[in-house]
């Protein structure tokens, strides 16, 4: 894992996240991966620019509400204009199905699987208070959910 540390009331740039990638690809490239994980910051700037560059795919994370949405589109039409493949998945899916069926139809209309939609579940803050991955302690419906969309994630990489 490679990251920067912020003090507080620091902007993260696009020249941050390009360090902090050049830094994980020489990581990984000692390690020999062959793959790397940028978890972008939310919106269009800067940041999120330099996090989508250069990616095979990128995995929209939104929730069901009208910024959500709103938000996927934003960052649909960056993708667009950098040529980089998306997909989407929905986290808290099932807390307004109304506007999960809304955000699926309009990354369709975009070309854009939907590659999962997490539940709501109480375990994903049990896993964050134990400071473990929801995968990590046990078979919960979020951790079922997780596991789904990283095959489907991983089958979508092929793809790109």
């Amino acid at each position: 894992m490679v990251h920067a540390r912020l003090g507080i009331a620091q902007e993260n740039s696009g020249k941050l996240v390009s360090l902090v990638r050049r830094e994980a690809k020489a990581v990984a490239a000692t390690g020999q991966r062959d793959l790397l994980i940028c978890d972008g910051s939310p919106g269009i700037g800067c940041p999120v620019i330099a996090s989508i560059s250069g990616a095979r795919l990128v995995l929209v994370v939104t929730e069901p509400t009208l910024s959500g949405l709103h938000d996927l589109q934003r960052v649909a039409e960056l993708c667009r204009q950098l040529n980089v493949k998306a997909a989407v998945c929905i986290n808290k899916g099932d807390i307004n199905p109304e506007s999960a069926a809304e955000i699926e139809a309009d990354a369709a209309r975009r070309g854009m699987p939907l590659l999962g939609s997490i539940r709501y579940d109480d375990s994903v803050t049990m896993a964050q208070v134990r400071q473990r991955a929801v995968v990590e302690i046990g078979d919960s419906p979020a951790a079922a959910d997780i596991r789904a969309l990283w095959t489907r994630v991983q089958a979508a990489m092929r793809g790109a």
